[in-house]
């Protein structure tokens, strides 16, 4: 079965690179031709709305929102395109030789030019991969290097887009729910690729390193092209590409011991286009904590609000990708992370102390065909994947019996072709399909592995379809549907369909309603868990299926933006691990959940200048219930899920110097779910101040920052059992040209 496997994977990817080849030997018979691609020099992104032109000829054109334009039925010659766009310095000296029958490609990178308008403010948003009706939120290369956070994880919760848990130590897993979800319901994708690990079903944080992030994109609702096993929405991480053309340097450092190194070089060499990010953080291991009442750690000492401090949460963690693109249609890269945590032992009585430990090794190897200038070819990502983690406990020679050492063990392949077009008035014309096989090796595991093949397949559409009857307002109709298959013979199929009406230019308006079916697998551990003393799996453990609805207004002008949503999500077979009869951990369907609530964001900035500010502020109410019919909990609260939830962010900029002031509020989290038990609310504030030196050369920049996070020493707990770091100050410096 192994090997049958592997010919099937090897035989579809060899068949999807036969289709790209021939495709373009197709596309090479048409008519001569001109088509082409505008982007950014610095960092590669297409340029939207740019004015091409062939020179001493009549022929012109705009490029669209991927920045691609074409000219078509052209006499064999040599012809000059100019390309102007605003704030970018115009390009007049592209010359390019048109053969017969034959369609010529270019791509024309236009360096950034600022324009100075006096008076008068013109801002951008970035817009979400999956397009302007997708209801994606993105955080975007501006908005990460203002944040000066250290993590993905952080940025999400300043952003109030998501809600972290994690154990509190350095280096310590970080996972991300939003709108009440589970960890193990989020599809967390980087570059498209899921980070979700088979064996547990969530994606650690922790393990990707902000330095190489270009921007983040959030889905409370999946697309369709990216909802794979995502009841709880997705969070779409898109990194650097080959072009991002910048030397970054970065060091930083804080008063436990923890230290970060990073750089970032991106050039053009010899026709290449090279980039390469390596980071470095590790930590000494000095976590200062205290018990509270919600600990339940304090059974031996009863010693509420003292300090602790632990040497034993220390972490390294290393991380390496290199990418190249040799002036082609392919670009290929390798990434590597290289992760060793202790696990801090929180017990205050030395007598049960041990040590526990963590070593994570990952790489990846990927390869991308594209030319968004063809419209027979589509883009073809093949990916690798391999990873080893080895945990161990060991209470040493006194309890010889407690010792463990769990190893896992996995691997898995990608091959996925798609095509994203613009036709008429639909901006996203999106479809396409892929195979991911992954396979996992543990003792743990009935049987020592477990293994899943996964092919699916998505068309999205999204645009204006009524642009041309003169409507008062804009009308936006999104739809689409995917289906995925897995080798069991399982199957799912998922509509989704959305409708957004708006209007307004000074002060504009925005309704934005849809629905939308969702799935999640059950995770190998919930399925194949050795039974041992504490727990075992359940093979007959059904998938959890859900339907989502959002309805949201949002009104704004050049100043300011107010949104409400409304949220409503139903989930049927939740799995959730519970004691058995004998005692057992053990997986389960055991009831229906209802999720709805309402968020409130506000938005607003003083416009540009030397002196400005920005605010924003969002508040979610929600309720997450247990719908099961159950006796002990019908009608109580999921676990770990808030009614109220609030984020706060102020930045103040005085012209070099920037201060900000953040916030978070989390009501009280039961951690049981007859709703018996529960950890207290909190509120935490951290700030920073940041000063910006233009270099004598103005292409060179430093960057001075220092951090205070948790300003007032809040004592709280994010999971039961688990502190978190006290006071801490960071200081870092960065460096870019």
């Amino acid at each position: 079965m192994r090997f049958y496997s592997h010919k099937i994977l090897i035989s579809a990817v060899l068949l999807l690179f036969v289709a790209c080849i021939t495709s373009q030997t197709a596309h090479a018979e048409g008519t001569a031709s001109i088509e082409g691609r505008i982007v950014d020099t610095v960092d590669g992104l297409p340029l939207a709305d740019a004015y091409v032109t062939i020179s001493r000829t009549p022929h012109w054109t705009v490029a669209d929102e991927l920045g691609r334009f074409s000219f078509g039925s052209l006499q064999p010659g040599v012809y000059e395109i100019a390309v102007s766009h605003v704030g970018y310095q115009p390009d007049e000296t592209t010359t390019i030789v048109v053969t017969s029958e034959m369609t010529s490609n270019v791509t024309i990178r236009l360096a950034s030019h600022p324009i100075e308008l006096p008076r008068v403010t013109v801002q951008s948003d970035a817009v979400p991969t999956e397009g302007v009706f997708s209801g994606g939120h993105v955080i975007s290369s501006n908005v990460l290097r203002k944040s000066k956070a250290n993590d993905i994880a952080t940025v999400l919760e300043r952003e109030g887009l998501a809600v972290i848990s994690s154990d509190g130590a350095p280096g310590s897993r970080k996972t991300v729910t939003l709108r009440g979800s589970a960890s193990d319901q989020v599809l967390v994708l980087l570059d498209g690729v899921p980070l979700n690990e088979a064996s547990n079903a969530t994606a650690d944080l922790a393990q990707i390193s902000l330095t190489e992030v270009q921007r983040i994109e959030v889905y409370p609702q999946a697309p369709s092209s990216l909802g794979a096993n995502a009841i709880g929405g997705v969070i779409n991480i898109i990194t650097l590409k080959p072009g991002f053309n910048k030397v970054r340097l970065e060091a930083g450092f804080s008063q436990y011991g923890e230290r970060q190194a990073s750089a970032t070089f991106g050039r053009a060499v010899g026709g290449w286009d090279i980039l390469s990010v390596i980071e470095h953080r590790e930590s000494s291991g000095e976590y200062r904590y205290q018990i509270v009442p919600d600990d339940g750690l304090d059974l031996f000492t009863r010693n509420l609000g003292s300090a602790f401090t632990r040497k034993n949460a220390d972490y390294r963690r290393d991380f390496i990708t290199v990418k190249l693109n040799p002036d082609s249609i392919f670009s290929f890269g390798f990434r590597k992370t290289m992760l060793f945590r202790h696990n801090p032992d929180y017990l205050p009585e030395p007598i049960l102390e041990h040590e526990s430990t963590t070593e994570d090794d990952r790489q990846e190897l990927f390869l991308t065909v594209s030319e968004d200038s063809s419209w027979f070819r589509p883009e073809m990502h093949v990916s690798i994947e391999n990873y080893k983690q080895v945990t161990t406990t060991d209470y040493g020679e006194s309890f010889p019996l407690l010792y463990d050492k769990s190893e896992l063990t996995g691997e898995a392949y990608n091959a996925k072709l798609s095509w994203h077009r613009t036709v008429s008035h639909w901006q996203n014309v999106h479809f396409g399909a892929g195979v991911r096989f992954e396979r996992l090796w543990s003792g743990d595991l009935t049987g020592g592995y477990a293994e899943r093949l996964h092919e699916y397949g998505y068309y999205q559409l999204s645009g204006d379809p009524f642009k041309e009857m003169n409507f008062p307002f804009r009308t936006g109709l999104f739809t689409g549907v995917r289906a995925d298959l897995y080798r069991d013979e399982q199957a799912f199929v998922h509509p989704r369909l959305g409708l957004e009406i708006g209007g307004g230019s000074r002060i504009y308006w925005a309704l934005h309603g849809e629905f939308a079916g969702a799935y999640r697998l059950p995770s190998f551990n919930s399925l194949f868990w050795q039974e041992d003393l504490q727990a075992e799996g359940n093979p007959n453990l059904k998938p959890e299926r859900s339907w989502n609805e959002e309805l949201s207004i949002r009104l704004g002008c050049s100043f300011a933006e107010l949104g409400i949503a409304y949220f409503n999500r139903e989930v049927r077979d939740l799995i959730y691990w519970r004691l058995d009869f004998d005692n057992h951990w053990k997986p389960l369907n055991i009831y229906e959940a209802w999720i709805y609530g309402t968020e409130y964001t506000l938005r607003g900035n003083t416009g540009d200048g030397p002196f400005r500010t920005e605010l924003s502020l969002s508040h979610r109410w929600m309720r997450a219930l247990n719908t099961s019919g159950e006796p002990n909990t019908d009608g109580k609260m999921l676990t770990y899920r808030p009614e109220n939830s609030s984020t706060f962010a102020l930045r103040q900029y005085v012209r070099s110097l920037s201060f900000d002031l953040s916030a978070r509020w989390m009501d009280r989290r039961y951690t049981t779910e007859a709703n018996t038990k529960s950890l207290s609310p909190y509120k935490v504030w951290d700030g920073g101040v940041s000063w910006e030196i233009k270099l004598k050369s103005s292409k060179s920049i430093l960057i001075l920052n220092a951090r205070v996070n948790n300003i007032f020493d809040e004592n709280y707990r994010i999971i039961a059992g688990a502190p978190v770091v006290l006071r801490e100050y960071w200081f870092s410096v960065s460096f870019e040209h």
